[in-house]
């Protein structure tokens, strides 16, 4: 059974910390590919192919670290089944953890608020690919920026107790030190900063 309170929030600071230590492990490619035109290149290394790979993996370091796999939900996107039409229509989000003995339980569709998913939480890959010639920065903070908007959404319309953005930092994306601080403190979602760059 998924814990809760202090103890879920213990996970997932475990979950977090075993990603990042496993992401500055992570080797790059030993010739870094790019296409024929020089316009598209791959990301840091051969491990982390696209961004679903990181909801993948933290997935992995979450039930690693006690959250039950069966109370966690890839790619969840709340049905009216769940949630009457007349409240909040949340958008698909990229992980969420739902205790199933709570499901089970809860009348659905649930009035907002009535329901809150224990977490949810957004991953973005601020992938290297800039560095290689291909593309450009501004597009990948956006990203960050829209993922945060989604999940204050969530956390706004009472449909889940903590929100989280997960930012895999393949290299230094230029992040102010007061970006997290701010994030929290305006929209209630916490920006959790992976930065596999560092390897100290």
């Amino acid at each position: 059974m998924t814990a809760t309170g202090d103890s879920l929030d213990g996970e997932i600071a475990t979950a977090t910390a075993l990603m990042a230590a496993w992401l500055r492990a992570l080797q790059p490619w030993p010739s870094h590919p790019v296409n024929a035109t020089g316009t598209v290149s791959a990301h840091f290394g051969p491990t982390i192919l696209s961004e679903h790979d990181c909801v993948l993996h933290y997935a992995r370091f979450l039930a690693d670290a006690g959250v039950a796999w069966e109370d966690i939900h890839l790619e969840l996107s709340p049905g009216q089944w769940m949630y009457e039409t007349a409240g909040a229509k949340p958008k698909r989000i990229d992980l969420a953890i739902a205790p199933r003995d709570r499901l089970a339980a809860a009348p659905m569709p649930a009035a907002r608020g009535a329901f809150p998913l224990d977490a949810v939480f957004e991953l973005a890959l601020a992938s290297s690919f800039w560095q290689h010639g291909a593309g450009w920065l501004k597009p990948v903070l956006a990203k960050v920026d829209a993922d945060v908007a989604k999940v204050g959404e969530y956390l706004h319309a009472g449909l889940a107790t903590r929100g989280y953005v997960l930012v895999v930092e393949e290299c230094d994306h230029g992040f102010p030190d007061s970006y997290v601080t701010e994030q929290r403190d305006h929209t209630g979602v916490k920006v959790l900063l992976l930065q596999q760059w560092r390897r100290d």
